[in-house]
């Protein structure tokens, strides 16, 4: 049964990158602490920034358009922190997102934001999305945000959005759906 699983994800990655190549994406690795690499396909059209704090703690990739309108998008890479800890499962994602949800829902034009599960090739979580109520002069408007379980690793994520950004959006969820992640003894 496992061969299966295993043949069907291979499948799976093959067609999703060599449908890749043809939508414009390029793959882009980055280096975890300890924790090997996580690969991302990114748009042609977006930069990437990678940001690695001190001390060996979870790194932020921060990605933008190159040009055109505005949007930004946080992903911070996370991971079990203790030798007995694991990475989060389904439910604990699901309870993190939604207190998430609830804190920003009274600024929100919907007042209700449901969670939406998200499947990836290695895993899944949920997101909310949210349309700022009374944005400030230069803020976004819309936000997306959320958790997905890669592997051994989690990445939360935020999308900050403007009218007319639905494609960026929906270009996030791919790549975060397609997200991979190596084990630091397999890089």
């Amino acid at each position: 049964m496992r061969l299966i699983y295993a043949c069907v994800l291979l499948s799976t990655f093959m067609l999703v990158t060599a449908s890749a190549a043809a939508s414009g994406v390029s793959p882009h690795s980055y280096g975890l602490p300890d924790h090997g690499a996580l690969t991302l396909l990114i748009p042609d059209g977006w930069t990437s920034e990678f940001k690695h704090p001190p001390n060996r703690l979870p790194p932020t990739i921060g990605l933008m358009p190159r040009s055109g309108m505005p949007f930004a998008v946080l992903i911070t890479a996370g991971w079990p922190t203790g030798p007995l800890s694991e990475a989060p499962d389904e439910a604990t994602i699901r309870s993190e997102i939604a207190a998430a949800a609830r804190g920003v829902a009274s600024q929100s034009v919907e007042g209700v934001l449901p969670l939406v599960e998200i499947k990836g090739v290695n895993g899944g979580g949920f997101y909310f999305a949210a349309t700022d109520r009374a944005p400030n002069p230069g803020e976004y408007k819309h936000l997306t945000q959320g958790v997905i379980r890669v592997g051994e690793i989690t990445l939360a994520f935020t999308v900050l959005t403007n009218d007319g950004q639905e494609a960026e959006v929906t270009s996030v969820l791919v790549m975060l759906r397609t997200a991979e992640h190596r084990g630091s003894n397999s890089v």
